[in-house]
C-alpha cells in the first residue's frame, strides 16, 4: 500500500530540512570563527617569533663584534707576551752563561744580549747572547722551546 503524502507532510519535511540546514550553517560559522581566531593567534605568534628572531640576530651580531674585538685584543696581548717571554728567557740565560762557561774552564770577560750585526751579503742577524773573552767569542741562540728545525737552523 502506497503512502500518501500530504501537504502537511511535505511542509514538515521542508521545516526539518531547513532546521538541519540552519544547525549545519551555525556549526560551520562557529568552526569558521574558531579557524579565524586560531589564524589570528598564529599570525600574532608568527609576528612575535619574527621579532624575536630579529632581536636574536641583532644580539648575535653585537656578540660577534664584541667577541672579534676581544680575540684581537687577546691575540695582541699573546703576541706581546711571546716577545716578552723571549726576553725573559734570554734574561735567565745570559747571566748563567758566565757560570756555565767558567765550569767548562773558559773565562768570560763580557756577556752581551741582543747583539745585531749586518752580514757581508746585506742580510741582518741578531745574536741572542754574545759571550766574549780575549781570544774566544761564543754565540748563544736562546729558545724557549727546542725543536729539531731550530737546531738545524
Amino acid at each position: 500500500m502506497p503512502l500518501a503524502l500530504t501537504v502537511d507532510d511535505v511542509w514538515k519535511m521542508f521545516q526539518e530540512t531547513n532546521r538541519l540546514f540552519q544547525e549545519s550553517q551555525q556549526k560551520w560559522e562557529q568552526r569558521s570563527q574558531e579557524a579565524d581566531r586560531k589564524m589570528q593567534e598564529l599570525t600574532a605568534s608568527q609576528k612575535e617569533l619574527t621579532a624575536s628572531q630579529k632581536e636574536t640576530d641583532r644580539q648575535m651580531r653585537e656578540s660577534s663584534e664584541v667577541t672579534d674585538k676581544k680575540i684581537k685584543e687577546v691575540s695582541t696581548l699573546v703576541g706581546n707576551l711571546g716577545g716578552r717571554w723571549g726576553e725573559f728567557v734570554e734574561g735567565l740565560v745570559a747571566p748563567a752563561c758566565e757560570t756555565i762557561f767558567a765550569q767548562w774552564g773558559i773565562p768570560v770577560h763580557k756577556v752581551s744580549r741582543r747583539v745585531r750585526a749586518k752580514l757581508l751579503d746585506g742580510r741582518n742577524m741578531e745574536v741572542d747572547v754574545l759571550v766574549e773573552n780575549t781570544d774566544t767569542v761564543a754565540l748563544v741562540e736562546v729558545k724557549s722551546e727546542l725543536t729539531i728545525e731550530s737546531v738545524r737552523e
